[in-house]
């Protein structure tokens, strides 16, 4: 079999690989936490240098499965209320790597349309590594033209249910409000945002992250707490937000002793916003 290179994509677009291989490494687990078995395959047909990664089960591992399971979990929750209420929804994955949430998460979403975002030479990876390669768009997160490619094949009242995982530890706050901003203009009020972002001070330990200390890509500024969104994106609800050392106490025991330090608790949460 003929593996896809994954070298010499980008520093940020080469980290596409930890979550892909943490899902796999899990999948092969005698106790799955999310269980991807399409991401296993996929693992299988790519190639790059494992001197920089190479998966194991380090604090990363459990981090990767449970924000991945809660984003999940999440847009079904929202799925569900808006499906409830009559709306028509979308769901978007903005930053998809290669995720397979979509596959994932199908058969909650009420049929609903999913669309996969990601940088040109990222989803040119997908098209060859997926057998459908439908609804997938490239684009910069930082620029509205993917945002205006998705408004145009929707009806003014269908809402968007936007996952934004894994990328905005890479954006200073200034890109997180512009981000923010574009969707915002594009679906306001019919728009529920999910993403998970570091706080300032762990955002500043780049080189001391179990995993990305081996890659070129560092972390950017950080967010401390929605009140920080707020503050970017005034006219943003806050819905509720989720400490990954709380998920990962669910499903590792040492995140139950790390929790109890409130700065580790608050290192990384997820936040749920209506725009």
């Amino acid at each position: 079999m003929e593996q896809i290179n994954l070298e010499g994509l980008g520093a940020v677009q080469e980290t596409l690989v930890i979550p892909l291989a943490m899902r796999a490494l899990d999948c092969r687990s005698k106790k799955p936490i999310l269980n991807d078995k399409l991401a296993e395959e996929l693992y299988q047909k790519i190639r790059y240098d494992q001197e920089k990664f190479s998966p194991k089960k380090s604090p990363s591992y459990y981090g990767c499965l449970v924000r991945a399971r809660y984003f999940d979990a999440e847009v079904v929750r929202q799925a569900e209320a808006l499906h409830a209420a009559g709306k028509r929804f979308v769901t978007i994955n903005a930053g998809c790597g290669l995720d397979t949430r979509g596959e994932r998460i199908a058969g909650r979403t009420y049929g609903a349309r999913h669309f996969d975002m990601d940088f040109p030479n990222v989803i040119q990876v997908r098209q060859q590594l997926f057998k459908e390669g439908k609804d997938m768009i490239g684009g910069n997160l930082l620029d509205e033209a993917w945002i205006k490619t998705i408004a145009a094949e929707l009806d003014a009242k269908t809402h968007v249910i936007v996952c934004i995982e894994g990328v905005f530890a890479y954006l200073n706050q200034t890109e997180i409000q512009q981000a923010l901003t574009y969707l915002h203009e594009a679906f306001a009020g019919r728009c529920t945002v999910i993403f998970d972002a570091l706080s300032r001070a762990w955002a500043k330990r780049s080189r001391q992250h179990d995993t990305l200390k081996h890659m070129e890509a560092s972390f950017a500024e950080g967010v401390d707490s929605e009140a920080d969104i707020l503050r970017l994106v005034p006219s943003a609800h806050f819905i509720r937000k989720a400490p990954i050392i709380d998920l990962m106490a669910e499903v590792w025991w040492v995140a139950k002793l790390m929790r109890l330090n409130q700065k580790i608790r608050m290192n990384t949460s997820i936040f749920t916003f209506e725009l």
